[in-house]
Protein backbone atom coordinates (compact mmCIF):
# COMPACT_ATOMS: atom_id res chain seq x y z
CA UNK A 1 0.00 0.00 0.00
CA UNK A 2 1.26 3.08 -0.66
CA UNK A 3 1.29 6.28 0.98
CA UNK A 4 0.21 9.76 0.93
CA UNK A 5 4.00 10.53 0.92
CA UNK A 6 5.49 7.87 -1.51
CA UNK A 7 5.90 9.04 -5.12
CA UNK A 8 3.18 8.36 -7.21
CA UNK A 9 3.81 7.21 -11.11
CA UNK A 10 1.75 10.44 -12.79
CA UNK A 11 0.97 10.67 -16.01
CA UNK A 12 1.93 14.65 -16.93
CA UNK A 13 -0.38 14.41 -20.47
CA UNK A 14 -3.13 13.19 -18.15
CA UNK A 15 -6.40 15.41 -17.44
CA UNK A 16 -6.68 17.42 -14.15
CA UNK A 17 -10.27 16.78 -14.22
CA UNK A 18 -11.64 14.01 -16.46
CA UNK A 19 -14.94 12.34 -16.74
CA UNK A 20 -15.23 8.92 -14.81
CA UNK A 21 -14.26 7.54 -17.77
CA UNK A 22 -11.16 9.54 -18.24
CA UNK A 23 -12.25 11.90 -21.04
CA UNK A 24 -12.53 15.28 -21.14
CA UNK A 25 -15.51 17.12 -19.97
CA UNK A 26 -18.14 18.80 -22.14
CA UNK A 27 -17.85 22.57 -22.19
CA UNK A 28 -21.80 22.36 -22.31
CA UNK A 29 -22.43 20.20 -19.89
CA UNK A 30 -20.37 21.97 -17.67
CA UNK A 31 -22.12 25.08 -18.64
CA UNK A 32 -25.32 23.43 -17.80
CA UNK A 33 -25.09 21.27 -14.94
CA UNK A 34 -22.19 23.46 -13.06
CA UNK A 35 -21.80 26.95 -14.33
CA UNK A 36 -25.31 28.32 -15.04
CA UNK A 37 -26.70 26.77 -12.17
CA UNK A 38 -24.28 27.95 -9.65
CA UNK A 39 -24.71 31.84 -11.58
CA UNK A 40 -28.11 31.44 -11.11
CA UNK A 41 -28.01 31.06 -7.50
CA UNK A 42 -25.76 34.08 -6.98
CA UNK A 43 -28.02 36.26 -9.10
CA UNK A 44 -25.39 36.45 -11.76
CA UNK A 45 -27.28 36.14 -15.08
CA UNK A 46 -26.36 35.86 -18.96
CA UNK A 47 -23.20 33.85 -18.33
CA UNK A 48 -21.27 32.58 -21.41
CA UNK A 49 -17.88 30.87 -21.57
CA UNK A 50 -17.20 34.23 -23.59
CA UNK A 51 -18.13 35.88 -20.14
CA UNK A 52 -16.10 34.08 -18.30
CA UNK A 53 -12.72 35.34 -20.74
CA UNK A 54 -13.95 38.63 -20.93
CA UNK A 55 -13.99 38.80 -17.46
CA UNK A 56 -10.80 37.06 -16.99
CA UNK A 57 -9.04 39.11 -19.07
CA UNK A 58 -10.66 42.50 -17.20
CA UNK A 59 -9.53 41.43 -14.04
CA UNK A 60 -6.25 40.37 -15.47
CA UNK A 61 -6.00 44.11 -16.58
CA UNK A 62 -7.32 45.55 -13.49
CA UNK A 63 -4.58 44.05 -11.63
CA UNK A 64 -1.74 45.72 -14.16
CA UNK A 65 -1.05 42.76 -15.98
CA UNK A 66 0.45 43.98 -19.44
CA UNK A 67 -1.76 43.65 -22.25
CA UNK A 68 1.13 41.43 -24.25
CA UNK A 69 0.52 39.07 -21.29
CA UNK A 70 -3.14 39.03 -21.01
CA UNK A 71 -3.19 38.66 -25.13
CA UNK A 72 -0.72 35.45 -24.73
CA UNK A 73 -2.63 33.64 -21.94
CA UNK A 74 -5.80 34.28 -24.06
CA UNK A 75 -4.08 32.92 -27.16
CA UNK A 76 -4.97 35.84 -29.10
CA UNK A 77 -3.27 36.50 -31.80
CA UNK A 78 -2.80 40.48 -31.60
CA UNK A 79 -3.21 42.91 -29.04
CA UNK A 80 -5.92 45.31 -30.96
CA UNK A 81 -8.08 41.84 -30.63
CA UNK A 82 -7.77 41.63 -26.55
CA UNK A 83 -7.88 45.35 -25.78
CA UNK A 84 -10.93 45.84 -28.16
CA UNK A 85 -13.30 42.65 -27.32
CA UNK A 86 -12.02 41.67 -24.07
CA UNK A 87 -11.25 44.48 -22.12
CA UNK A 88 -14.07 46.21 -20.24
CA UNK A 89 -13.14 49.09 -17.73
CA UNK A 90 -14.11 48.09 -13.95
CA UNK A 91 -16.40 50.76 -12.72
CA UNK A 92 -14.63 51.45 -9.42
CA UNK A 93 -11.24 51.58 -11.72
CA UNK A 94 -12.84 54.05 -14.13
CA UNK A 95 -14.37 55.92 -11.30
CA UNK A 96 -10.87 56.35 -10.14
CA UNK A 97 -9.41 57.42 -13.17
CA UNK A 98 -11.78 60.30 -13.43
CA UNK A 99 -11.27 61.52 -10.27
CA UNK A 100 -7.33 61.79 -11.07
CA UNK A 101 -8.01 63.35 -14.31
CA UNK A 102 -10.01 65.64 -11.90
CA UNK A 103 -7.42 66.55 -9.25
CA UNK A 104 -4.98 67.24 -12.01
CA UNK A 105 -7.01 69.65 -14.66
CA UNK A 106 -8.96 71.47 -11.29
CA UNK A 107 -6.49 71.24 -7.82
CA UNK A 108 -7.45 70.44 -4.88
CA UNK A 109 -10.30 71.67 -3.39
CA UNK A 110 -10.99 74.74 -1.74
CA UNK A 111 -11.20 72.92 1.59
CA UNK A 112 -8.52 70.83 1.07
CA UNK A 113 -6.36 74.14 0.49
CA UNK A 114 -6.02 74.68 4.40
CA UNK A 115 -5.56 70.85 5.25
CA UNK A 116 -2.62 70.85 2.74
CA UNK A 117 -0.90 73.99 4.06
CA UNK A 118 -0.72 71.92 7.52
CA UNK A 119 1.05 69.04 5.97
CA UNK A 120 4.59 68.92 6.60
CA UNK A 121 7.38 66.83 4.86
CA UNK A 122 10.97 66.20 6.20
CA UNK A 123 11.99 66.59 2.58
CA UNK A 124 10.93 70.35 2.05
CA UNK A 125 11.79 73.18 5.09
Amino acid sequence: MLSAFEPQCIDPEALVFATRRGTPFSRRNLLNRQLAPTCEKLGIEGVTWHWVRQANATLLDAVGTPLGTVQALLGHSSAEVTREIYLHSVPADARSAVEKVEELLIGPKWTQVAEAAKVTSTLIH
